[in-house]
């Protein structure tokens, strides 16, 4: 599995945060710490999407 470097997770994240905000969205305080998170290489994207799936599915039930 490739290891993304800091500044490629820093700028995936900047990209995500921008796509949401141009639909008028912004981040959750606990999705903003899972990025802050990823973008730390503290975790995976594979990680950070299971997390975030996990919590909205639960939320919606």
């Amino acid at each position: 599995m490739k290891e993304n470097s800091s500044l490629e997770r820093k700028k995936q994240v900047q990209f995500a945060v921008g796509m949401a905000a141009i639909d008028g969205g912004k981040p959750s305080a606990f999705t903003q710490n899972l990025l802050n998170q990823y973008e730390n290489g503290q975790v995976s994207s594979s990680e950070l999407k299971q997390a975030i799936v996990e919590k909205y599915t639960r939320a919606s039930q």
